[in-house]
């Protein structure tokens, strides 16, 4: 038997938009050879991580409430896929207008790219290998699109590691957070900084929200300690950014985006543009670093931010919310013999 959806008014997409914003204040510091940008460009990694928490309860939702493997990952293809394949399709169209050698000239070195991110393997081709981005400091024209292929991952053992928390309760939660903390922090130590941020050093995040979603029933607290625990969890956060002590960081990040999505007063959006967001504002930061267009101080903020939003509400509108009605349609349309839940007891 799987959960009741959710009913009570919760502030993930406003929070999601939120972190998507972080994300955009510290690429504009970070992309711009700035290693340690100070507040309020220094919440960039935490977003991410929050991102990943908020995945782990809304993701292992959708599951819950429709555990047929087939239109789960429909559903899953459909959120993700048309805008990342869109923006992946242009990248590799603006990276071979601006190819040293020309159109012509590099339609193989395209196709390479375009093939491997398409397929979310972006560290094979970071870039058309022509030196076309050696003078950027980050020299890749979406820095943002490592997340997707953690994501993607994520969704493939949603269904594995919730039979697992079904069967075996907060035991099976513990497990995989700790394993996959030591990870994390042993590939950091050995020197393997880029391997420790990919699965299943990830997991520990995204298993604090499938936590959080298991047992929200739990988070009893009423709107004004909520709002007061929102804030000093958010104090807390801030001075552990650069330290980010095992086991204690991420559980504090995981108690401020539940807190902060189910239990502050809820603030409502009609439209969901945090993936746009996501995806969208690096390439413009990074062109405009290439062709001098980059201003460092708060007009050349508020210039990224705007460009960013316009480009992200016309992708809403055109590609995410058509793309995800057609999954949904799909997957009401799947045979019923291909519909088998998957046994959870």
């Amino acid at each position: 038997m799987t959960s009741k959806p959710e009913r009570r008014a919760n502030n993930f997409t406003v929070l999601r938009l939120g972190l998507a914003l972080a994300v955009v204040l510290g690429h504009f510091r970070l992309l711009n050879g700035v290693a340690s940008p100070s507040f309020p460009f220094n919440y960039a990694s935490f977003a991410v991580d929050g991102f990943f928490v908020v995945s782990g309860y809304l993701v292992t939702g959708s599951f819950d409430r429709d555990p047929h493997l087939l239109s789960f990952y429909v559903r899953r293809l459909f959120r993700i896929y048309p805008l990342y394949i869109l923006v992946v399709a242009v990248q590799t169209l603006i990276l071979g207008a601006i190819a040293p050698a020309g159109w012509a000239a590099s339609e193989s070195a395209m196709l390479h790219y375009f093939a491997a991110n398409a397929v979310f393997a972006n560290f094979l081709h970071y870039d058309l290998g022509d030196g076309a981005l050696a003078l950027l400091d980050t020299p890749g024209l979406n820095p943002s699109l490592w997340t997707l292929k953690i994501e993607l991952g994520f969704y493939l053992i949603v269904p594995l590691i919730w039979v697992c928390v079904r069967r075996f309760g907060a035991g099976a939660l513990v497990a995989i957070f700790l394993v996959s903390a030591a990870y994390f922090v042993g590939m950091r130590s050995l020197g393997h900084a880029e391997l420790a941020k990919q699965l299943p050093g990830q997991l520990q995040f995204f298993v604090l929200g499938i936590a959080a979603y298991r047992y929200r029933a739990g988070l009893v607290i009423g709107p004004r300690m909520a709002s007061g625990a929102m804030v000093v969890l958010a104090v807390a956060v801030t001075a552990l950014l650069g330290s980010q002590p095992m086991l204690l960081f991420p559980i504090l990040v995981g108690a401020l985006v539940m807190v902060t999505a189910l239990r502050v007063p809820a603030f409502r959006l009609s439209f969901d543009i945090s993936y746009g967001v996501y995806l969208l504002h690096a390439p413009l930061i990074q062109l405009a670093l290439l062709f001098g267009w980059y201003r460092g101080d708060w007009i050349g903020l508020a210039a990224v931010v705007s460009l960013t939003l316009l480009l992200a509400v016309l992708a809403e509108r055109l590609v995410e919310a058509p793309c995800i009605a057609l999954g949904q349609r799909l997957t009401q349309r799947v045979p019923l013999s291909l519909r088998e839940p998957v046994n959870a007891a």
